[in-house]
């Protein structure tokens, strides 16, 4: 098929991916990466990813419209393009809204329970990785760690830290625990963005805790405060929160039901 487009705009480069809006004679705008696998398991995560998209149809997702590989391991892929901002760079707009900002945890579990339904895990929850658009739905983006339980590990078990983005990861994927990580580690790394999207800065960094040297020696010591400046996590989604932040899976909560349930008790007080 015929490639040919325009360039719009090109993004900073993503680890081995060129990334461009483009538009494109068939699918119209939409985003144009091109890359190529240096390894088998970066090969098999790109090949994960983009089946993992072309199956699912859904708003809180982009939708895949094309995928070429060549032997070399030279790869090109069309998305979905979604005219939003990250939630990195809207931060500031949910600062102290507790409310709004449970009410947007509430909408992307609803788009994450897709995945968790398959038995996928995302692994690298994080505000850079879910784009929020003019009408604050969000769309989750960035499936290329994304585990899925029912098929064989990517990652070698003599590793000693999983794939991740280290400040939103939970401790099972930190220590590389894979028999441990399931949806309940996406729920740590939900707990970590909802604490900092109302207190305006990472509950584990060192200026919200008031010591250690980074936020990631701070994680790994599992000190956090839910209080900075003058603001503060209600005592209901302050309870939340801290279950979700328990060092063991088996100590936060187990269900989307369950944690549905506690963000709703969250929205009436």
């Amino acid at each position: 098929m015929s490639i040919d487009f325009e360039v719009i705009e090109k993004y900073k480069q993503s680890g081995q991916k060129e990334v461009y809006r483009i538009n494109h004679q068939l699918f119209g705008e939409c985003i144009f990466k091109k890359g190529k696998c240096l390894s088998k398991t970066s090969l098999e995560r790109i090949k994960r990813e983009v089946n993992i998209l072309s199956e699912l149809d859904s708003k809180y997702f982009p939708k895949n419209y094309e995928f070429q590989l060549w032997p070399t391991g030279e790869f090109i892929m069309f998305e979905e393009y979604i005219s939003s901002k990250t939630l990195t760079e809207c931060k500031a707009d949910f600062k102290g809204d507790e409310k709004r900002v449970v009410s947007l945890m509430i909408e992307i579990i609803d788009g994450l329970e897709l995945i968790w339904k398959k038995k996928i895990v995302h692994r690298d929850l994080k505000p850079d990785n879910i784009l929020i658009k003019a009408n604050e739905k969000p769309v989750i983006i960035d499936l290329g760690i994304a585990r899925v339980l029912e098929d064989k590990s990517l990652t070698l078990t003599a590793h000693m830290n999983g794939p991740c983005t280290p400040i939103y990861a939970s401790p099972e994927q930190i220590d590389n625990k894979k028999n441990s990580i399931d949806i309940r580690s996406d729920f740590y790394s939900l707990a970590i963005i909802m604490a900092e999207l109302i207190l305006g800065e990472h509950p584990f960094s060192p200026a919200v805790v008031g010591q250690g040297m980074s936020t990631f020696e701070n994680m790994l010591h599992n000190k956090y405060r839910l209080e900075y400046e003058n603001i503060g996590l209600s005592e209901v989604t302050g309870n939340l929160v801290n279950k979700l932040l328990n060092r063991e899976p088996f100590q936060r909560l187990r269900t989307v039901g369950l944690l549905k349930e506690y963000l709703n008790k969250c929205l009436e007080r």
